[in-house]
């Protein structure tokens, strides 16, 4: 396996995670405005249906081509993506295809062909299917996207978090245990419920934003006016609702990923009342010297903030960089291993399953394997305290 990693040129790997990279933000561009569309308009229409007033009609198929513009292309750029699980990452989809396959699948059979169905009432049924057909088929293409939301945000909360899922050395994957831990692991739950109430603002900004334009150039003004009713009432609710769905989103973020959030606030060295970083100078060019570094160059930050959000307590520890890589005691008494720890456990990991491949399927070397294998092939180039598996 050592040699087989050693194989793979680098520059494949980086134009790999380029190209993806570039795909998914170019995808996303369009799907939380979508989301938040479905909202607009599937009010705009119930207002038609209650009033029988043929303007909400003109409104709500006003949105619903905006809407459709963005559906289309979301759909298309999504469908690349996730070829290039296949294209790029292969031998990942082999490794976990088992657990990470299962909500892509869903997703598709499910959310997408519902949402497929239903646009098409909507955009082309307005004369051919009763008022309150029409008005459910407009929810449900918004409900369809939203489900669809749902089944790749679990997908990608598992890589996050994973759950639900136990290594087979026999088979050499992952392969899934539970399938109700991972379609409803509190960090899907969180991603899921900050992304949409996320989407529902951005549509109800972009509803504001585009009736404002028309308000200025004195166009379509009635329209325009009953538009940013509708969307402030969206934002509002929306704002609140984000906010909330944030704080238990970052909360989750600092329970089971510690590296990621003191990365984020530049954070280097941690502790109780710990602040939220507002600006900090970091050199993008230069690794930082975390061991001789107490901080960056510049940094202000807004005091007891950030433990407040870590862990709902205003003096609560938060680790800094150079604590998760020494090593260091989590606030109920527990002691996170070090990374020198780690990939000395890692290291016990490759022997075991080394043993066990070639046919000591002892159950010692079964017990290291289920309590070693997350830190399989600790790499110092990665984030320190995030060991990854190899899928290679």
């Amino acid at each position: 396996m050592g040699n087989l990693l050693l194989a793979i040129d680098p520059g494949t790997v980086d134009w790999s995670r380029a190209q993806f990279a570039l795909t998914a933000i170019y995808h996303w561009l369009f799907v939380p405005l979508t989301l938040g569309l479905a909202v607009v308009m599937g009010i705009m229409e119930t207002c038609y249906y209650r009033t029988r007033k043929e303007f909400w009609r003109s409104a709500a198929r006003f949105w619903q081509r905006l809407f459709g513009v963005n559906f289309a292309m979301g759909v298309a750029t999504g469908i690349i993506l996730e070829f290039e699980f296949g294209t790029n990452w292969s031998n990942y989809s082999w490794f976990v295809g088992d657990i990470f396959g299962a909500p892509l699948a869903i997703e598709g059979i499910l959310a997408f062909f519902m949402e497929s169905t239903f646009v098409a009432v909507m955009f082309f049924g307005w004369k051919k299917v009763s008022p309150g057909f029409h008005l459910a088929s407009t929810w449900l293409t918004g409900l369809g996207a939203t489900i669809s939301a749902w089944w790749i945000l679990v997908a990608n909360a598992w890589m996050q978090y994973p759950i639900g899922c136990t290594f087979n050395p026999d088979t050499m994957r992952n392969e899934m245990a539970s399938f109700l831990d991972v379609a409803f692991s509190p960090f899907a739950i969180d991603k899921f419920t900050h992304t949409i109430t996320s989407a529902w603002l951005l549509g109800a900004a972009f509803t504001v934003g585009v009736s404002s334009w028309y308000l200025l150039k004195k166009r379509h003004t009635e329209l325009a006016v009953q538009s940013i009713k509708i969307g402030s009432m969206v934002g509002l609710v929306s704002a609140l609702l984000a906010a909330f769905t944030g704080d238990n989103s970052a909360y989750m973020v600092a329970k089971t990923q510690p590296m990621k959030l003191a990365a984020m606030e530049a954070l280097y060295e941690g502790g109780k009342s710990q602040g939220l970083t507002a600006a900090a100078f970091v050199n993008p060019f230069k690794q930082p010297d975390y061991q001789n570094e107490t901080e960056p160059p510049m940094r202000i930050a807004v005091p007891n903030m950030l433990s407040l959000l870590a862990t709902h307590s205003a003096d609560g520890y938060v680790p800094g960089v150079r604590d998760i890589i020494n090593g260091y005691t989590k606030d109920d008494g527990t002691r996170e291993p070090s990374l020198k720890e780690k990939m000395e456990r890692g290291r016990n990991a490759i022997a075991a399953l080394k043993a066990y491949r070639g046919g000591q399927k002892t159950k010692t070397n079964r017990q290291i394997l289920e309590r070693d294998m997350k830190y399989f092939a600790t790499d110092t180039s990665r984030t320190p305290n995030k060991p990854c598996l190899s899928y290679r």
